[in-house]
């Protein structure tokens, strides 16, 4: 069979009927015969992206470092050859690698050298816009870890009289890509189901074009088709905000929007769509009490300072890390669920009382400082 009828059979394997193992096996037959052919070097590459994120007995890191050499390959014979062009698209095929790895900052640069060079795809302001909001994560994320040695709770305890209140961290707008983005996404909810919207220029040609994975832990979910009107590849990913059940993932197309429909595991309002790097796992049943006298482990009395604070002007963060397995996951989960009225409430009630009491209706704790309460069977004594 001549090269281009495999490469041909090859691309329909790998992309219509979506088996990338047996597409593996013509491109591997192509590369016998033509090491050097370009095609094959890239979409031999894709099946294995494919077969990592699809395929337990491929999900290894061994599979992506060979996906990356055959990209490397490729690079290398459309730089010998001098075709721009050729270059052009295997860089944006080195830079989706990386995304899909979530090695941003490298995607970044294949992704820059591929626009250079002239890459042109309708794709392209949907992949900036996408790329451009994991960076901006990731270096908030950055700024949070930095921070990790100073956190709020810690600079309450330290000294009153030298209080320092660090606000937020606001989210870095993303840059606009140049042109009309050709995408938007949008969600809705039921009490037992999530539907996220894509609202696009370029579909698929059907609904069994359109490939919607969920994750088995149910938190992240993978939306790819063959775009019918360029042949190019749609991709879209995201972390998802709660679990929802992997087996039951419905699509529908119409015809400038694509619907994918999530069942959730629990019936519970989502507050947003997305799960950020920053977002805690918070628990399933949001907690609820008017006082707490437990002393909660992990946090330092006050100092004697008899400074006022101003609570209902007290800035809470929102961006509060998780500390899995610590002594105070009761306080964290509590606190992280809360608005922030219930925030200030919780801080007010155990600094005023000196850890003995904890209580989340600020309206209650708002007007009065709240009194010391030792444990039953204690009594609290004057220093």
């Amino acid at each position: 069979m001549p090269i281009e009828k495999d490469l041909k059979t090859a691309y329909g394997v790998l992309y219509d009927d979506k088996e990338p193992e047996k597409a593996l096996g013509i491109y591997d037959s192509v590369l016998k015969q033509s090491p050097t052919n370009l095609t094959a070097l890239v979409y031999k590459a894709a099946c294995l992206e494919k077969l990592y994120f699809g395929a337990v007995d491929w999900h290894n890191e061994q599979t992506l470092e060979n996906a990356f050499e055959l990209l490397q390959s490729g690079q290398d014979v459309a730089m010998k050859r001098g075709d721009r062009s050729k270059l052009a698209w295997v860089k944006f095929r080195i830079f989706t690698h990386f995304y899909n790895r979530k090695n941003y900052p490298e995607a970044e640069r294949y992704f820059n050298e591929s626009k250079h060079l002239g890459y042109d795809d309708p794709t392209l302001p949907l992949w900036q816009a996408n790329l451009t909001k994991k960076l901006a994560k990731l270096q908030k994320r950055k700024k949070n870890l930095a921070q990790k040695e100073e956190p709020h709770i810690d600079a309450l305890n330290a000294n009153e009289e030298k209080l320092v209140l660090t606000a937020p961290v606001a989210s870095v707008p993303a840059e606009e890509p140049s042109g009309s983005p050709t995408f938007k996404v949008d969600w809705y909810q039921s009490p037992t189901h999530v539907t996220i919207v894509l609202f696009t220029a370029n579909m698929p040609h059907s609904k069994d074009d359109v490939t919607a994975k969920v994750s088995e832990e149910g938190r992240h979910l993978d939306v790819s088709f063959q775009t019918a009107s360029t042949g190019s590849e749609f991709q879209y990913s995201t972390d998802l905000f709660h679990p929802v059940n992997p087996a039951a993932v419905t699509t529908s197309v119409f015809s400038k929007k694509i619907e994918i429909s999530l069942q959730k595991e629990t019936k519970q309002q989502w507050k947003q769509l997305e799960r950020s790097e920053e977002t805690p796992n918070v628990i399933t049943n949001t907690v609820r009490t008017e006082s707490v006298t437990q002393n909660v482990s992990g946090l330092r009395y006050p100092t004697s300072s008899k400074k006022t604070i101003d609570w209902s002007k007290f800035e809470i963060d929102d961006d509060t890390q998780e500390q899995e397995n610590s002594a105070d996951a009761f306080f964290q989960q509590l606190y992280a669920n809360a608005d922030p009225d219930t925030r200030r409430a919780m801080m007010k009630s155990y600094v005023e009382s000196n850890g003995t009491a904890l209580n989340t209706n600020w309206t209650e704790v708002s007007e009065k400082t709240v009194e010391t309460r030792p444990p039953e069977g204690l009594e609290l004594k004057k220093l």
